[in-house]
Order: structure tokens, then C-alpha cells, then sequence
């Protein structure tokens, strides 16, 4: 695959993961439904941070995303544990719609680049961009579980 099919794919990901963010109700973004551990609202912001705590520094980039994203949103916390207001929604849709622009212009010509340090085995950038669009992937379905579950409610 050419970087530019890459990119291509990243941002067709995560378009679709925007227009999706989109028709879910406000009301729901902070409900946690039997069988999940988490909200949509974490869900989106944990795809959020998961592309700006490894792809960023990566290419010696500082990461864009507040520090409080990072400790609102890492694998293993949960919204039962926020001291700090999350940001809302329409906050979060907009950044996940600006960063893959970032993202694509601070990589471009860096895809086939060894990382420094390995990455769940993954040796180059272009690897872990892959990564990101499986575990984005992943999350999306269940932000969609989540909804179902919500609307049946």
C-alpha cells in the first residue's frame, strides 16, 4: 500500500467514525450500558489520545491534546474516576476531525521510518498508523454496541 493510500484509509476511518459520533444523542454520551465499562463519550476520546500519545511523538512531535485527555482517557481508567469536566461532544468530533490532517502532514514521508522504540511489535510508522485504524476500528463498534444497547433501553 502507497502512503497515500494510507492516509486515504485513515481518513475514510475516521470519517465514517465522525459521521456515526454524530447521530448518537448528547444524553447518551455519558451513560454506561450493562456489559460496558465505559461511555462513548471515553471511547471517543480514548481513539482521540491513542493517536496523538504515540503517533506525535513518533515523528518528534509534540503531542496536541491536553494533558487532562490523557488522564481522562488512557486504557484501564473509566469516567467513574474523572475529578476534571470532560470536553463535550461537539468538542471531541471537531478534534477527531482535525487530527487526521495533523497527522498526514507531520508523517508524510516518514511512513516507512523505523520507530525508536517498538510498538506491540510493530517496526515502522506505517505500521502503527495500520494499528490505529484496527483499534479506532475496534472502539467503533463498541460506540455502535453501546447505542443499541442505550436506544433498546
Amino acid at each position: 500500500m502507497t502512503e497515500k493510500q494510507l492516509f486515504a484509509q485513515m481518513k475514510l476511518w475516521r470519517n465514517w467514525t465522525i459521521e456515526f459520533l454524530r447521530s448518537i444523542p448528547e444524553e447518551f454520551a455519558d451513560q454506561i450500558p450493562i456489559g460496558h465499562n465505559n461511555s462513548i463519550r471515553w471511547n471517543a476520546g480514548h481513539i482521540l489520545i491513542g493517536w496523538d500519545n504515540t503517533m506525535l511523538p513518533a515523528v518528534d512531535m509534540k503531542r496536541q491534546m491536553p494533558l487532562s485527555y490523557h488522564l481522562m482517557f488512557p486504557s484501564g481508567s473509566s469516567p467513574e474516576g474523572w475529578t476534571d469536566q470532560p470536553p463535550s461532544m461537539d468538542q471531541l468530533i471537531k478534534q477527531l476531525e482535525d487530527q487526521p490532517i495533523h497527522i498526514e502532514n507531520v508523517c508524510k514521508g516518514h511512513i516507512e521510518d523505523d520507530l525508536k522504540e517498538p510498538f506491540l511489535g510493530m517496526r515502522t510508522l506505517g505500521d502503527m498508523v495500520v494499528f490505529h485504524m484496527n483499534h479506532e476500528s475496534l472502539h467503533m463498534g463498541i460506540i455502535k454496541s453501546m447505542k443499541q444497547s442505550l436506544l433498546n433501553d
